[in-house]
């Protein structure tokens, strides 16, 4: 809410979207900052249902059921606004902002980082989640295993996306930060330009995710499996 009001600016006046509107809650924030008119798309058909309960007697709303890559507006776009980002950033729907019919002017929020760091396993093992749970779960991705409150620190960064540049994968090695651990975190922070919108153990949306460090380097990448975008995780060193 406070990006949308940050930019009142790209709102007023104009021709906005929502992909993946989920309750509409966006949308109805934009038209009442004064979009000219504001497309609300949601896929999921049970959202769609709640989404036309918020957007109740907002005229300039049009609520619209479908994938956000079918939609071709007839008018131009000024503005998109989404929240497709997944806990590890493109696993997830960030890839449909690749695939649109349409261009819009701006879309908010424009970047987003993915950051790791590691800890030792002590700082958050417990009686459930013990070392030798941990030591089981080596190579797996695991999200919400430990508490998001922790107060966890990032040493490097292993891909950022930006609407203009798309996804970039970056080196990922864990030496030369003088950092012992043998737990390797990754957590997201999205960003409007340089304004922080949220990141992981400050947002719900996003949890940390986890796994047991089994060497110094790791290739982290995305695959298409015919319904979603898929993490591929393993460790080269």
């Amino acid at each position: 809410m406070e990006m949308l009001r940050r930019h009142r600016d790209l709102i007023e006046g104009k021709v906005v979207v929502e992909a993946g509107c989920g309750r509409g809650i966006f949308a109805a924030e934009m038209a009442r900052l004064g979009a000219r008119k504001v497309y609300a798309v949601e896929l999921n058909p049970l959202m769609h249902e709640l989404a036309a309960e918020t957007i109740h007697g907002l005229p300039t709303v049009t609520l619209l059921s479908g994938d956000i890559r079918s939609f071709a507006p007839s008018e131009p776009v000024d503005l998109l606004v989404h929240d497709f980002f997944g806990p590890l950033l493109y696993d997830e729907d960030l890839h449909a902002l690749g695939e649109l019919r349409f261009r819009p002017a701006r879309v908010l929020p424009d970047r987003a980082l993915l950051r790791y760091g590691w800890e030792r396993a002590e700082s958050f093992c417990d009686e459930v989640v013990t070392p030798s749970v941990l030591k089981k779960l080596e190579g797996v991705l695991v999200s919400g295993l430990f508490d998001d409150e922790k107060p966890y620190r990032f040493y490097r960064t292993a891909a950022e996306w930006s609407w203009q540049g798309g996804l970039v994968s970056l080196p990922n090695d864990l030496r030369g930060a003088g950092k012992p651990g043998d737990v390797l975190y990754f957590g997201l922070e999205v960003l409007d330009g340089e304004h922080v919108v949220g990141r992981s153990g400050c947002s719900a949306n996003w949890t940390f995710v986890f796994t047991p460090r089994a060497g110094d380097r790791f290739m982290l990448g995305f695959e298409w499996n015919g319904r979603f975008m898929e993490s591929v995780f393993r460790w080269e060193s």
